[in-house]
């Protein structure tokens, strides 16, 4: 029985060391630098090398019809009232209820989200307004994704307005469609 229950501690202490030297190597290995001697930083579980950065400056924000609508908005609206900020991330503008059921995922779903143009109070940045841009190709992903951005805004009490950058309304156009979503100038 003496030597069953010896047998028992030995495997024990052999298990206890063999765990102790896993994690130490792991340890070792998790903070090494890349071969190429770059520091590596965790981002989101995926390891990244800060020596080799895959990344280029887009050429515009804003493609070439949709920066003339940008524009036509800047010449319609008196600066000193509203200001039109371009890509401006849904979550940036919308929060969610800390009450709210399944805040999480509501959360996530707003954040993946964008509004193409942001028309807020030029004194304190409140926002006013979101014009989204539709394409000529719609497929039903996009058409979902429109729905819901459309719906959160809806709820959220922020007016909004769809613009076919193909097609851009005249200036006239543009201030009738701003006086319905309640901008005054």
């Amino acid at each position: 029985m003496a030597q069953f229950i010896i047998v028992v501690i030995a495997t024990v202490l052999v298990k206890l060391l063999w765990d102790v030297y896993k994690e130490q190597m792991q340890k070792k290995t998790n903070s090494r630098p890349s071969s190429k001697g770059g520091e590596v930083i965790d981002l989101s579980n995926a390891w990244i090398d800060l020596d080799d950065m895959q990344y280029s400056r887009r050429e515009h924000l804003l493609p070439g019809r949709e920066l003339a609508i940008y524009h036509l908005l800047l010449e319609v609206l008196p600066g000193e009232s509203y200001v039109v900020l371009p890509r401006v991330r849904l979550a940036d503008v919308v929060i969610v209820s800390p009450e709210a059921r399944n805040r999480i995922e509501h959360t996530n779903r707003i954040k993946e989200r964008s509004l193409d143009l942001l028309v807020c109070a030029a004194q304190d940045l409140k926002p006013i307004a979101a014009i989204n841009f539709e394409t000529e190709i719609e497929g039903k992903k996009k058409q979902l994704a429109d729905r819901f951005t459309h719906k959160a805004l809806e709820a959220a009490g922020l007016p909004s307005l769809d613009l076919r950058p193909g097609s851009p309304p005249s200036e006239s156009e543009l201030i009738a469609m701003l006086h319905k979503l309640g901008l005054q100038f």
